[in-house]
């Protein structure tokens, strides 16, 4: 794996992991209803009562919860400094994400993108009738399209950049971010998410068309791998 796949992993780790935590945080967060309130200590005819306060606009409104007493409050006082803590964590969590998204892009893309030193080719099919035939040598991807059609062919231009490549290849992926990601890479022999290597095993095959991708040394047609009966 290169430094800049593995670091795409390593961020994109971070990243998820603070998205799940931000919802568990809004979660336990919802528990809790209106303003934020504190505890204060009133006298009343020489005895003492604890007051629990808030705000709501411009008015203070609070409720007596009885005279003060060793550890008379502490249920409240937990709720308090709980939802606090949660209130600031979540904040921090929402920076955290908006600074690391850009980044996580980014390096995504740097990532998924082949080795500038590979050179491939593979074929476009619809059915068994050729669509395209790309060809990848160092930093340019050749296209030879033969069918020109929104339905039939992948690609929309002659000549395209291999971040554009990885993205046509990754439409016929499953998606990245679904919840058994982990389970439906191991089912075909990866670890990692790469476009490429995913279309490699699945030929890119659909349910939602009949385009499939050949590799070279591949004896294959419409009839091994697409999943839906040829029409």
């Amino acid at each position: 794996m290169s430094d800049t796949a593995e670091l795409y992993y390593i961020l994109k780790d971070r990243y998820d992991n603070y998205l799940r935590e931000l919802t568990s945080v809004e979660d336990r967060l919802s528990a809790y209803s209106g303003a934020i309130a504190s505890i204060a200590v009133k006298s009343i005819n020489e005895n003492k009562y604890y007051y629990k306060q808030w705000r709501e606009g411009t008015k203070i409104h609070s409720k007596m919860l009885g005279k003060v007493a060793p550890g008379a409050v502490a249920t409240e006082e937990s709720e308090i400094l709980e939802r606090k803590k949660l209130l600031s964590r979540r904040e921090e969590l929402i920076k955290l994400i908006n600074i690391l998204e850009p980044q996580r892009e980014e390096l995504r893309k740097l990532a998924m993108a082949p080795d500038i030193d590979e050179e491939f080719t593979f074929e476009v099919f619809w059915k068994n009738e050729l669509s395209s035939r790309v060809s990848v040598h160092k930093n340019r991807v050749h296209v030879s399209r033969y069918i020109i059609h929104p339905i039939r062919q992948i690609f929309h231009s002659d000549t395209i950049t291999r971040h554009q490549l990885m993205e046509a290849l990754r439409l016929r992926c499953f998606e990245e971010g679904r919840a058994d990601i982990d389970v439906k890479l191991a089912a075909i022999g990866l670890t990692e998410y790469d476009p490429l290597e995913i279309v490699r095993r699945t030929h890119g095959v659909s349910y939602n068309d009949f385009i499939w991708i050949r590799f070279p040394g591949e004896k294959l047609c419409a009839e091994d791998v697409l999943v839906r009966a040829l029409v």
